[in-house]
């Protein structure tokens, strides 16, 4: 069984909850993980055989069964609904993320030199719906991805770094996964986007699915969440994600349709993830406009997700 939880436990499908995988995030040490799960670090430490605490991104740990005690305090908190424009103005197109799923289209654009883009220091400036971009780094073409357009593949530094990290964690877990598709992130300065209405400063990414066999025509486009989802492997990139948020540049808020949040919910649920966990990442099965859980529900995103991340400094 192929499960991570938010912040986030990889469950091994056992008869112990805290028991099973953990990927570890940047600037995470084992005595965070430990604490988190309610074991002691020399637990964990023989657990994986490690002298160490200090482990690098991305390093897939065993978690063994711990007696349940409390956590760690700095769980991630539901992102403000007031820094989503979706929130300040329901009625209005402005605060889409997008105006719709085929808005990425399948066309290549030009990779651009983003004006020095890959050296010194990235800045966003204004609001995702009203920004720019200064110094954007490009995400490159790399192992495991597919970039639909790379003319509108640049970013805040950090939000590429993070975008890279997460799909690097999902292939530790599953390395027989297939590229996934990585939609727009903004254009080289940043600003208006065509066929979005955020994407304008350098913190939006749009990510495709994970699929037990590709859909036709993917990763160049991408598909809706039919029955070829891969549950696992999804919900692998999704809690990835939402293990930066406790971060000052990690992820914001995600957007995804409240149908996908359902399968998504109830197949984690069936594979022992705790129910808080559950709410603390998932809006879903509260109503589609609650303001709670990291992922969001918003119209046409039944085909990617929209991941949304904070400026950072």
């Amino acid at each position: 069984m192929r499960t991570p939880c938010v912040l986030v436990l990889v469950l091994a499908g056992t008869g112990a909850a805290e028991a099973g995988r953990h990927v570890v995030a940047r600037g995470e040490t084992l005595e965070r993980v430990a604490a988190y799960y309610g074991c002691s670090t020399d637990a964990v430490l023989r657990a994986n055989g490690l002298t160490t605490t200090i482990v690098p991104p991305g390093t897939v740990v065993q978690i063994p069964p711990c007696p349940r005690r409390a956590r760690a305090s700095g769980k991630p908190k539901a992102p403000a609904a007031d820094r989503e424009p979706a929130r300040r103005d329901r009625g209005s197109a402005a605060g889409s993320s997008e105006r719709g799923s085929g808005g990425d289209g399948n066309q290549s654009g030009s990779d651009g030199d983003g004006g020095g883009a890959d050296h010194g220091r990235s800045e966003s400036v204004g609001e995702p719906w009203r920004g720019e971009l200064r110094g954007g780094a490009r995400l490159p073409a790399g192992e495991g991805y597919r970039l639909r357009r790379p003319g509108r593949a640049f970013g805040a530094r950090h939000v590429v770094t993070h975008v890279r990290g997460a799909i690097a964690a999902v292939r530790a877990l599953y390395p027989h996964v297939h590229e996934l598709a990585i939609g727009d992130l903004s254009a080289p300065g940043g600003g208006k986007l065509d066929e979005h209405r955020s994407h304008q400063s350098g913190l939006d990414v749009d990510l495709g699915f994970y699929f037990r066999a590709p859909p036709p025509g993917y990763p160049d486009a991408f598909a809706p969440a039919g029955d070829d989802l891969d549950l696992a492997a999804t919900w692998a990139l999704v809690t990835a994600f939402a293990r930066t948020t406790e971060l000052e540049d990690g992820v914001q808020v995600i957007f995804l349709d409240r149908g996908v949040q359902a399968r998504l919910h109830r197949w984690a649920q069936g594979r022992g993830t705790p129910e808080a966990q559950l709410a603390e990442l998932l809006q879903y099965p509260r109503e589609p406009d609650a303001p709670a859980g990291l992922v969001r529900h918003w119209p046409s995103h039944a085909d990617h997700l929209h991941v949304r991340f904070k400026p950072g400094r």
